[in-house]
């Protein structure tokens, strides 16, 4: 597997979870005035929000590794463990990664 594929598979991932931080920031940043502590939905964005930015860090990590030998199984890995991607988003970029590398 080609260096530009891993570097195209691993950005397909990044940008997934960068969409959804963007999505997520948009939503705290247009929220009502929450009240410190008691706010549940701000809450629970403030903690969507942390987490993918530790996905978005771990995504970075792998993809520096650029391990070609392992590198879709570092993927399949990485979409079974994160909780910062719905089931749509996680079939959606196993469909792209296997049309581009059948």
């Amino acid at each position: 597997m080609s260096s530009t594929r891993i570097d195209s598979n691993w950005a397909l991932v990044h940008d997934r979870l960068t969409e959804k931080m963007s999505r997520v920031r948009d939503e705290i940043s247009h929220y009502p005035a929450p009240i410190p502590a008691c706010d549940a939905q701000f809450n629970h964005l403030l903690e969507a929000r942390d987490a993918l930015s530790t996905e978005i860090a771990r995504v970075r990590e792998l993809m520096d590794q650029n391990d070609s030998e392992c590198e879709r199984a570092s993927i399949e890995a990485f979409l079974d463990s994160t909780n910062c991607l719905d089931n749509a988003a996680i079939a959606e970029i196993r469909k792209l990664i296997e049309n581009e590398n059948p």
